[in-house]
């Protein structure tokens, strides 16, 4: 079973059963016609509690396709569980401020 992982200001939610291709073609069918969207989702471990996120052009979004641990891709080989570059947070280093 696949589940697609969003992270939503700074929170990771799940969709069961969907891949990172339909989620975005929700997300991009919902703000065709309209400035934003309501997309269900599931938040929490174990039993999730249902949630729902507002979406709109300017939401910051990653949607990420968790696959099962045993799961293999098309040559036989089983899945690495490695992020696209451009999913990765950046690494972001915090100064010391004066106040």
């Amino acid at each position: 079973m696949k589940r697609t992982v969003l992270t939503y200001g700074g929170t990771q939610y799940t969709i069961a059963n969907e891949d990172t291709e339909t989620v975005q073609a929700r997300i991009d069918a919902g703000l065709r016609d309209h400035p934003f969207m309501w997309l269900q989702v599931n938040y929490g471990d174990g039993r999730a509690t249902p949630a729902m996120l507002l979406i709109s052009p300017a939401t910051p979004v990653a949607i990420i396709t968790e696959r099962d641990v045993d799961e293999q891709d098309e040559d036989g080989s089983v899945a690495r569980y490695l992020l696209p570059e451009q999913t990765r947070p950046a690494s972001i280093e915090i100064g010391p401020t004066d106040h």
